[in-house]
């Protein structure tokens, strides 16, 4: 067994945005949306060397919350001004489910725990 640490970027923290996902009729979740255009992930100051048209954990009309439902590793670089390259293992939401077991309705982050 290996212990290893990845980065995971679930739902953007832009409050505006959360707020533009379009809820289809009649359903009162969309559990998954991707940002319009492809984007560099930023991490400490250093950028992706790609664009990625990243999709993100939705949101519910009700008092449910999504989170990832499979997910797959990928490996990133990214460069840092002045400082050159390095590489990350990121992981790559493919879908969401949206569940009412939520802590916390609203708060994605709330089903974290520190291991």
């Amino acid at each position: 067994m290996k212990k290893e640490k990845r980065l995971c970027f679930i739902q953007p923290c832009l409050t505006n945005m959360l707020k533009k996902i379009k809820i289809p009729k009649g359903k009162t979740c969309q559990p998954t949306f991707q940002l319009p255009t492809a984007e560099k992930i930023v991490f400490s100051g250093c950028s992706t060397t790609q664009r990625y048209k990243l999709t993100f954990c939705g949101v519910c009309l009700d008092k449910r919350c999504c989170i990832p439902n499979k997910s797959k590793m990928i490996t990133v670089q990214f460069e840092c001004p002045n400082e050159g390259f390095f590489r990350w293992k990121m992981m790559w939401i493919t879908s969401c489910v949206c569940q009412r077991i939520c802590s916390a309705p609203g708060d994605i982050f709330s089903q974290l725990k520190l291991l």
